[in-house]
């Protein structure tokens, strides 16, 4: 019998604070540039839940469609189609009382796993945005994130999910039988729905499919020989899943969810598209979040130095060697994006995009990168100085040799 929290949905915390407004705060830039596309937007809440706490804070589903509404109230464009779904198996019904002011709002009730190829079907050429906040780690399943971008003809497709790691590293030890050294430190993990597996060889192909392969049992292995901590075998299983994800999407970005500083990450919340825009609004956007997340784990104080998303105390100079010795690889010309959200899958979100551009552009003025802009003069006949890639201004790189 699944064990449920009965008192997930009572009062909103911390963790989810941050987890939204990740979600929020990212939609808001999507929705504004993927409207030029002129192709409709499927938005979909795969794990909905009620829509709203009982302290009253909203839930993403609401904070989805209050974006939505801000974004179609600025645009200026006439021609645009926006469609919001939201999948629940337990809380239909509550959700479609919270939701009842928007309107005719298309709720599922149901399993996403069930539903979602069934929905998906006839989406062809569309913008599709699916956010995966899961109630536990089966829900998972990597062949379904695979078919997403291999077996449809969307025009663009995103994930916004978020990863369980620490109940998937606690799930592998137990299918594997390796000890935990300290039990009580799952004790703090929050879950609408635990995943407990027992361990046999069903469970084994279960993390498989989880994992999108067996990579996280030599992991697991790893750490029983003691060549591993708890916290480097999550860390690992993050980047080697994010490194999953890239077969199947070209940018994977994710920032791990922890409220207190140095503690294990009970949570990663990873972004998958294969659209260069996207992972750049992404990187800032994570980059945003993590000063939220550090004003919670510090409880409001001041800090004396800057942390990036992994509590990594920033060194400038350590960013802008990174920047020099990777861009100085790009031997041709490059789209600038492109550099620059390739510069991120290597590093990580560890600054702001206007920060790699900042030093590129003094590269550009000690004359160790080449630069050409499209358009290449301005109106008033002056060589164009401008240092973004978009749709009006065009910009390639690449070093001076």
């Amino acid at each position: 019998m699944v064990k449920r929290n009965n008192d997930f949905f009572k009062v909103k915390k911390t963790w989810s604070e941050v987890k939204d407004e990740l979600l929020g705060c990212y939609l808001k830039p999507y929705i504004q540039k993927i409207l030029y596309t002129q192709r409709p937007i499927i938005y979909i809440d795969c794990f909905a839940g009620k829509g709203k706490f009982e302290d009253g804070n909203p839930g993403s589903p609401l904070i989805a469609l209050n974006t939505m509404q801000g974004c179609l109230g600025q645009t200026k464009m006439n021609d645009w189609s926006i469609k919001p779904f939201f999948i629940d198996l337990n809380y239909a019904d509550d959700l479609r009382a919270n939701l009842a002011e928007y309107g005719e709002v298309c709720i599922i009730p149901g399993r996403y796993e069930n539903e979602i190829e069934k929905l998906l079907a006839d989406k062809s050429g569309c913008n599709v945005f699916l956010y995966i906040d899961p109630y536990g780690i089966k829900n998972l399943d990597y062949g379904l994130f695979q078919s997403f971008s291999t077996q449809y003809r969307f025009n663009s497709i995103e994930l916004l999910i978020n990863m369980n790691s620490f109940g998937f590293i606690r799930e592998g030890c137990r299918v594997l039988g390796v000890p935990f050294e300290d039990a009580s430190i799952f004790e703090d993990l929050i879950e609408y729905e635990s995943t407990k597996l027992e361990a046999n060889e069903k469970s084994v192909n279960v993390l498989n499919d989880i994992a999108g392969g067996d990579y996280w049992q030599a992991i697991i292995k790893a750490k029983n020989r003691n060549e591993l901590s708890i916290y480097e075998a999550e860390a690992q299983f993050a980047e080697q899943y994010c490194n999953r994800m890239r077969q199947n999407y070209k940018y994977v970005l994710n920032m791990p969810l922890k409220i207190k500083c140095g503690q294990l990450p009970k949570y990663r919340m990873i972004h998958a598209t294969n659209h260069v825009e996207g992972c750049l609004l992404m990187v800032d956007n994570i980059c945003g979040r993590w000063q939220l997340m550090k004003y919670i784990q510090d409880g409001g104080q001041m800090q004396l130095w800057e942390e990036n998303y992994n509590n990594d105390m920033v060194n400038k100079e350590d960013i802008h060697k990174k920047i020099i010795k990777y861009v100085s690889g790009y031997v041709s010309f490059c789209r600038l994006n492109a550099v620059l959200a390739d510069f991120f899958m290597k590093y990580g979100p560890i600054c702001k995009a206007s920060v790699v551009k900042s030093v590129l552009k003094n590269l550009e003025g000690q004359g160790l990168l080449e630069v050409k802009r499209n358009p290449a003069y301005t109106n008033k006949g002056k060589r164009s100085s401008f240092f973004s890639d978009d749709r009006k201004q065009k910009t390639e790189i690449r070093w001076h040799s």
